[in-house]
């Protein structure tokens, strides 16, 4: 389905390096899944009812319990440094 050209294409696009002996076993892979989406796209799907999500009941969860925190000490223990009560990172905007 695909030609070698547009392997290329979008191996850039991925910015992923293949070399010229890699094409042959992507372009495969890449029928492959294109072969799929197009038997996906050929199923008739107009009597199933949109779905907001996978299960249809409620979802299980445990009791909320509030526990004791992290001291600052805890929690600055493997920090590169810190400031004020706070992690210290490198200035990453302007100069």
């Amino acid at each position: 389905m695909l030609e070698q050209n547009e392997v290329m294409k979008l191996a850039k696009l991925s910015r992923l390096s293949i070399s010229e002996e890699e094409v042959p076993a992507v372009k495969e892979h890449l029928d492959k899944m294109l072969n799929h989406l197009d038997a996906l796209k050929a199923l008739d799907l107009s009597h199933v009812e949109p779905m907001t999500a996978v299960e249809n009941g409620s979802t299980i969860l445990r009791e909320d319990v509030p526990v004791q925190g992290l001291s600052l000490e805890q929690a600055f223990a493997n920090a590169p440094a810190t400031e004020n009560d706070h992690f210290a990172i490198p200035k990453v905007i302007g100069g």
